[in-house]
């Protein structure tokens, strides 16, 4: 068996001290286990910057995902502005997994959705979850195929793929897998290899 991921904690702040000297500013990531007004204002305006309007979420929308269980928002601010978000909540197809339900973030193509995206995987694997599983149109409003973007960054499976929904996706949380998202994104070791027990 390989080495254990790092502790959560540790993780955010490594991200933290990555990104604010990316991005040339300090970064702070908050993490919240219940929406309030303001910070579902926070994710209204990074969601209506990124995502077409059929695709954004209101403030119902938003008040009724805070009530599924095991609901989970990280928020990452630059100064006092959002930055980028990610939430999701416990797995109701899937028991013992998470459901990543939303991701976006403002700076793209600097490694924000990967560092973004292995904090989730932490997070998880340390509460206990044993997969983590989301949904992804095929191509997203910039021709990206987002498949693509999970199977790299997470080596997410495809499961299913529905005209409604879309593709989703799911990936076992195991110790050699969390480990080598964090080694590869948070840490910035490309060439790290996944252990093997």
């Amino acid at each position: 068996m390989g080495e254990e991921p790092p502790f959560f904690e540790e993780a955010v702040r490594k991200v933290e001290d990555g990104l604010g000297t990316l991005l040339g500013d300090p970064v702070k990531i908050s993490v919240h286990l219940t929406f309030d007004r303001a910070l579902i204002d926070e994710v209204i305006r990074v969601d209506s910057h990124m995502f077409r309007e059929e695709l954004r979420y209101t403030v119902w929308d938003l008040i009724k995902k805070n009530e599924k269980e095991g609901f989970f928002l990280l928020l990452v601010r630059q100064g006092k502005e959002p930055l980028a978000f990610f939430f999701g909540y416990e797995d109701g197809e899937f028991p013992g997994g998470f459901y990543g339900d939303d991701m976006a973030s403002l700076v793209e193509g600097k490694g924000v959705g990967g560092s973004l995206f292995t904090l989730v995987h932490v997070y998880c694997y340390e509460n206990g979850y044993t997969h983590f599983s989301c949904h992804a149109e095929e191509v997203d409003e910039k021709g990206r195929r987002l498949r693509d973007w999970y199977k790299t960054v997470a080596e997410m499976d495809l499961v299913k793929t529905s005209q409604e929904e879309g593709d989703l996706l799911r990936v076992e949380l195991t110790p050699e897998h969390v480990n080598w998202m964090y080694h590869r994104h948070i840490l910035g070791e490309k060439n790290y290899q996944r252990a093997h027990s």
